[in-house]
């Protein structure tokens, strides 16, 4: 299988040398990250040519050198600025590179829960756009790809294999972590790129598979305008720039023969069709902004955990999913990453500092009930959002059972980095943590998984996209990301994006 820095096609470009590049394609599809490979490689193996766009540029495996910085740089949009504002300020993290977030997730897949499916199809209607066994069909396709498959007892880490203890002690259903990835070598630098290609990016082979079978790809390009004529898109206007300097590298227009598939997320997607006077007739477009805000305990442990060995997440749970609308997942990184986390300043930090090789991490992610909604800002996007009181109540005590696994695992203390608690809980004062405050201003969420601003649905009055995934006044836009998404998932959504798109791809290559 190659990596993407191995590819010298011509028909890779990142500039052009002089004036505007003009040039078509059967279709264009904007995005490559899970849900834009994925199309890209289904619409090519079904014979159609193809033109990818990308904002952000094909990271060399070279560059992954395990920094922070250097992945947020690279690999991160607005170098990792990005944030929802509400009551509180939470940071949206995203991908902007060939792969998208495939490259800086931990590479966690999750079949779509059928409950989750029947609410979508009862309350939404989304029933003609797909149905179940076209789901599986496409899951099995793409496990089958990326080589999905349990993480390996050899790379767990002490940091999941002490919270399966835990979690098995107090009775509390967990799972080893489903990832796609071969050879992983326990590494924990799945959140800043994979530096020995062993997780499964899409990279690393839908893109360019896809280019095999004769696409083009053009990154390093943002999509400015889809240009409509009669009431169908006809081309997308786009421009090379420098994704680290900002230097313009030329223009480029590509005229769609076919269609022009969408796939830039819930945040650049409507923002993208805004700009172009697109799917605004319903008045829904932008709205329903859903995503899985989430915050981490760290504890300490008697006996070294070092985080920074290991599957960076290898245990998770959904136990309290449907009840208490919460997800949990271990979180491994390295020290940069982690001492951002460690409280104290000066003699104390250094203090706490020296105790980070006894630290254990994880995450709570939050199903919440909250919608915001999404606007374009020049050329960036206005996210606002804010959590309710449900959505915090449910973060409270889904870090208060964290708190429970971890002592039962052997944790000494638990440090909560919630505002208005003392910075470290002993084993016996976890119960303080049901008097934290239900004020979102006093926890450090950051959210990762986006869904909603073009809802999917048959009726163009309630919805962006109709069932045949082409937007509903404008013919040959097409939209295949989690923007579609009705509500939140409940689980980590690659998996399901990428399902979705497949299937939305096929339909497409067949209308």
């Amino acid at each position: 299988m190659n990596s993407g820095e191995e590819i010298t096609s011509d028909r890779v470009f990142d500039r052009v040398s002089k004036g505007d590049l003009v040039t078509d394609a059967d279709y264009v599809v904007i995005g490559t990250g899970p849900s834009g490979a994925t199309a890209a490689r289904v619409l090519s193996e079904a014979g159609y040519e193809v033109a990818m766009i990308e904002e952000g540029r094909w990271i060399r495996t070279d560059e992954f050198d395990g920094k922070s910085f250097s992945a947020q740089k690279n690999c991160f949009r607005e170098i990792g600025t990005v944030a929802a504002i509400g009551k509180n300020i939470i940071p949206v993290i995203q991908g902007r590179c060939v792969g998208g977030g495939s490259i800086i997730n931990s590479a966690i897949i999750w079949r779509m829960p059928h409950d989750v499916f029947e609410r979508w199809t009862s309350e939404f209607g989304i029933g003609d756009a797909l149905a179940w066994e076209a789901l599986e069909a496409a899951f099995d396709i793409i496990e089958s790809d990326l080589n999905i498959k349990p993480v390996s007892e050899q790379v767990m880490g002490r940091n999941s294999t002490l919270m399966l203890e835990g979690a098995n002690k107090l009775g509390i259903s967990s799972r080893v972590i489903s990832r796609n990835e071969r050879g992983c070598q326990g590494l924990a630098q799945c959140l800043t790129g994979c530096p020995i290609k062993a997780k499964q990016t899409v990279d690393l082979n839908y893109v360019t598979w896809s280019l095999e079978k004769g696409a083009r790809l053009y990154h390093s390009c943002r999509a400015e305008l889809i240009k409509v004529k009669g009431g169908r898109a006809r081309s997308v206007i786009a421009s090379f720039e420098d994704p680290l300097t900002g230097e313009s590298r030329g223009s480029l227009i590509v005229h769609a023969r076919k269609g022009i598939v969408v796939c830039a997320t819930p945040v650049q997607t409507p923002c993208l069709l805004w700009r172009s006077g697109i799917g605004l007739s319903s008045g829904h477009l932008g709205k329903h902004f859903f995503a899985h805000p989430g915050q981490a305990l760290i504890c300490v442990y008697p006996d070294e955990v070092r985080l920074w060995e290991g599957a960076t997440q290898g245990w998770e749970s959904e136990h309290f999913r449907k009840e208490w609308k919460v997800k949990f997942e271990t979180l491994g990184m390295r020290l940069d990453l982690l001492s951002s986390r460690i409280p104290g300043v000066g003699a104390e930090f250094k203090k706490n500092v020296l105790e980070a090789r006894y630290m254990g991490n994880v995450g709570c992610a939050v199903v919440c009930q909250a919608e915001g909604k999404v606007r374009p800002l020049g050329k960036r996007a206005s996210i606002s959002y804010g959590l309710g009181k449900e959505d915090v109540y449910n973060l409270r005590r889904g870090l208060k059972k964290i708190a429970e696994i971890m002592v039962a695992a052997g944790a000494e203390y638990i440090i909560p980095n919630i505002y208005g608690l003392p910075p470290k809980l002993g084993k016996d004062e976890i119960n303080k943590i049901d008097e934290a405050p239900l004020d979102p201003r006093s926890y450090t969420m950051i959210m990762a998984h986006l869904f909603g601003t073009c809802r999917m649905g048959p009726d163009p009055k309630k919805s962006v996209v109709g069932t045949d995934f082409q937007v509903h006044d404008t013919l040959g836009v097409f939209i295949l990301d989690s923007s579609i998404f009705p509500t939140n998932l409940g689980v980590n959504p690659q998996h399901t994006i990428m399902a979705f798109s497949h299937v939305g791809a096929k339909k497409i290559a067949h209308q």
